[in-house]
């Protein structure tokens, strides 16, 4: 029994890390979009003072 407790333990540390890893790779992400649209924005605006 208590091998089986060492093993759901170990597999819900485990997926707690994955876990965290994609939550920052989501963060990075979003960081990107938000810049990719600003300039998209940018470029847009040049595009109509031409």
């Amino acid at each position: 029994m208590g091998i089986v407790i060492i093993i759901a333990c170990v597999v819900l540390i485990g997926v707690l890390s994955i876990d965290g890893k994609l939550k920052k790779h989501l963060e990075n992400d979003e960081h990107i979009i938000d810049r990719l649209d600003i300039l998209i924005n940018i470029q847009k605006d040049k595009d109509k003072m031409e």
